[in-house]
């Protein structure tokens, strides 16, 4: 009788770890394919009025297989060019005040052409726009039914990778830690439903990389993540995290999977200097940690990028540099499965990593980096990579 409480409560402790932390898979690492220059290209050109420091930049492909690249300028405006021929298209004016006002937008992702979602930090509310910029709905979300406040910290951009997802007719959103909940205690992800506006957290919440206590005492960067779907299971990589986390729609189980970078001895969350913005951010930047991670649905191969320690030069103004990508970074290319098929470390100084999208020809990935001896602020460019076989 002892033998089976005992072997009961291990059950219950590890279906909770696994629930909560992840349960560990063994996945298999090999080096034998690399990312490689194919010859394509594409370039878009940016108006007087279009900025080169965005950070949010999205393809959209209708069900007619016309392809748009979209980005939001920082005047508020989301540019629509024909993907394939760099042609301008349109711009979407998101007006600060009115009857179709939107204060402070902060990210934005295109579902259909009369279905754009709109994000802001200052309220908890999703706005769903049309390519006229006219206001269709406004869902307020608030608490879910388990009493969680859902804080409006959801900010679809290409910095932090976590676009909005549309499953079943319901909105999937991500959380960051805030002053108000431990963050222990706070959900990755919550699901609205547009219709009744009511919410749920999805039961993930963020891994043990701080302490509860830490939280305002570390590192800008500690506990972001990014956010990919599949068309059947999530997968997150925090940014300060080994292991990728994989969860199925309803996260009823979440699998852990260690996608290491062979460029990485390890990362370590940094307490936070009582320095100015300028060397806090510069020392943020030569911290190596992990980043993004894409689907290729072209191919069924994920990305995950990852950000080696780099010695910096003085003189640089790294609070701009922060949308610009870092200075040297690598591409962890991973199978179905999240075997690691091969890593590709680039050139420094040449490619722009916050700035790339998947597409049939391979992974584009924006060449105009703000230090290219060739940077142009007017144009955004991009160069293609396909994964071939050492």
């Amino acid at each position: 009788m002892e033998k089976y409480i005992l072997c009961t409560v291990f059950m219950v402790i590890a279906f909770s770890c696994k629930r909560n932390a992840g349960f560990l898979e063994q996945n298999k690492v090999s080096y034998d394919y690399e990312l490689a220059e194919n010859g394509k290209g594409l370039s878009y050109s940016l108006d007087e009025d279009t900025k080169y420091q965005f950070v949010s930049l999205f393809p959209y492909e209708e069900r007619n297989g016309k392809t748009y690249l979209t980005f939001m300028n920082s005047i508020h405006e989301i540019l629509f060019y024909d993907l394939p021929s760099g042609e301008f298209l349109f711009k979407t004016k998101i007006e600060p005040e009115g009857p179709d006002g939107i204060t402070g937008p902060s990210g934005y992702y295109v579902i259909s052409l009369d279905s754009i979602y709109v994000t802001t930090l200052s309220v908890p509310t999703l706005y769903s726009i049309d390519q006229n910029g006219t206001v269709l709905q406004r869902i307020n979300y608030g608490e879910t039914e388990s009493g969680y406040t859902v804080i409006p910290t959801f900010n679809p951009n290409s910095f932090f990778y976590t676009p909005l997802f549309v499953i079943n007719h319901e909105l999937y959103i991500t959380q960051k830690p805030s002053w108000t909940v431990p963050v222990s205690s706070t959900p990755v992800s919550v699901v609205i439903n547009p219709e009744n506006h009511l919410c749920k957290e999805l039961p993930f919440f963020f891994p043990p990389l701080i302490k509860d206590e830490e939280f305002g005492h570390v590192g800008g960067f500690a506990l972001s993540f990014s956010r990919e779907f599949d068309g059947e299971k999530f997968i997150y990589s925090f940014y300060y995290d080994e292991a990728i986390y994989v969860a199925p729609v309803d996260h009823s189980e979440i699998r852990k999977y260690v996608v290491k970078s062979k460029y990485i001895d390890h990362v370590k969350v940094v307490k936070k200097r009582k320095e100015d913005m300028f060397l806090f951010a510069k020392n943020d930047y030569k911290d190596p940690c992990y980043g993004n991670l894409l689907y290729d649905k072209y191919r069924n191969i994920y990305y995950r990028l990852a950000y080696p320690k780099a010695a910096l030069e003085e003189g640089v103004n790294y609070v701009a540099m922060t949308a610009q990508g870092r200075k040297k970074f690598s591409i962890i290319v991973l199978d179905e499965k999240f075997n690691i098929m091969g890593e590709t470390l680039f050139p420094e100084y040449i490619y722009n990593p916050i700035l790339l999208f998947v597409h049939p020809d391979g992974l584009y990935i924006c060449d105009n980096h703000i230090m290219n001896p060739s940077f142009k602020e007017d144009v955004l460019s991009f160069k293609c990579f396909e994964l071939v076989k050492k």
